[in-house]
C-alpha cells in the first residue's frame, strides 16, 4: 500500500528521528556531567532548545513509525495502528497520507464504506490524486453514479465515466465519455479503452465496429482474461460490478 514518495518520506523521518534521539542522548550526557561537576542540576538555553526541537521531531515522526508497524501487523491490529497514525498526525499533508493508507487498508480487505469514508476525509484536507482515483472506483462499485461521474470527470478518468453510464444503460453518454480518450494521443490508449468502446458498439447493435475495436484490444493485451470474458458476455460490466458490489459489502 505504500508508494515510492511515501516510502522516501518514511525513510527521511526515520533518519531525522534517529538524529533527534542522538541529540537527546548527547544533551543528557552533557547535563549529567555538568551537574555532577557543579553538584547541582544545570541546563543551558542551548540544551533546552535542542531538547525541545528533538521532541518535536520525534512527535512529527510518530505517524511514520506507527505506519511502519501497521504495515507489518496482522489484520485486526493493523486497523488500530492505522487509526493511531491518523490520530497523532498534526501536519495536514501527513494526515492526508495516513488517511489514504487507512483507506487503502480497508480497500484491500473489501470494507468499501470505511474505505470511502477515509478517502473522503483525506480529500477534505488536501486535493489528492490517490484519494480521487480510489473514490472514483469505489463510488462506481457502490452505485453512487453521480458522485462517481463527477469525481472521475474532474480527474479525466473517462473510461470509468463511460462505465458508470453503461451501468445505467445510457450508451449515448457512455460513448461520448469514452470518445474523449480517443480524442487524445492514440499512444496513450489502453486495451480497455478499446474494449469499453467495443462493448458500447455491441450494445448499440454495431457488430462490425465492435469486432474491430475488440480485435485492437486483444492485440494490446493478448492474454487478458477480462477481455475474453467481455467478448463472451453481453452483460459483462453489469455482472462484474454486481460482483464487486457484493465483494466490497455495499
Amino acid at each position: 500500500m505504500i508508494n515510492n514518495d511515501l516510502f522516501m518520506t518514511v525513510v527521511v523521518m526515520f533518519l531525522l528521528s534517529f538524529v533527534a534521539i542522538l541529540i537527546l542522548l548527547v544533551v543528557l550526557i552533557f547535563v549529567f556531567i555538568n551537574s555532577y561537576k557543579q553538584k547541582k542540576l544545570k541546563i543551558s538555553p542551548v540544551q533546552i532548545v535542542l531538547t525541545v526541537l528533538s521532541f518535536i521531531i520525534l512527535y512529527l515522526g510518530m505517524p511514520f513509525w506507527i505506519l511502519s508497524f501497521a504495515l507489518q501487523a496482522e489484520k485486526n491490529k493493523a486497523e488500530q495502528l492505522y487509526k493511531s497514525a491518523v490520530l497523532v498526525s498534526i501536519i495536514p499533508s501527513v494526515k492526508t497520507k495516513m488517511l489514504e493508507e487507512l483507506g487503502s487498508y480497508y480497500a484491500v480487505y473489501f470494507d468499501g464504506q470505511n474505505a470511502i469514508t477515509s478517502f473522503e476525509k483525506a480529500l477534505k484536507i488536501n486535493d489528492s490524486i490517490v484519494s480521487t482515483v480510489h473514490l472514483c472506483r469505489l463510488y462506481t462499485i457502490k452505485g453512487d453514479y453521480n458522485s462517481a461521474i463527477n469525481m472521475c470527470e474532474n480527474f479525466g478518468l473517462f473510461q470509468l465515466v463511460a462505465v458508470n453510464y453503461i451501468l445505467q444503460n445510457d450508451y449515448k453518454k457512455a460513448y461520448e465519455a469514452i470518445s474523449k480518450n480517443f480524442e487524445q494521443d492514440s499512444k496513450s490508449l489502453t486495451c480497455w479503452d478499446y474494449a469499453t468502446r467495443a462493448y458500447i458498439y455491441r450494445q448499440n447493435g454495431k457488430k462490425d465496429l465492435f469486432e474491430k475495436d475488440y480485435k485492437k484490444a486483444i492485440e494490446l493485451c493478448p492474454e487478458n482474461e477480462g477481455l475474453k470474458n467481455l467478448y463472451k458476455n453481453k452483460n459483462y460490466y453489469k455482472d462484474l460490478y454486481s460482483q464487486y458490489k457484493k465483494q466490497y459489502n455495499f
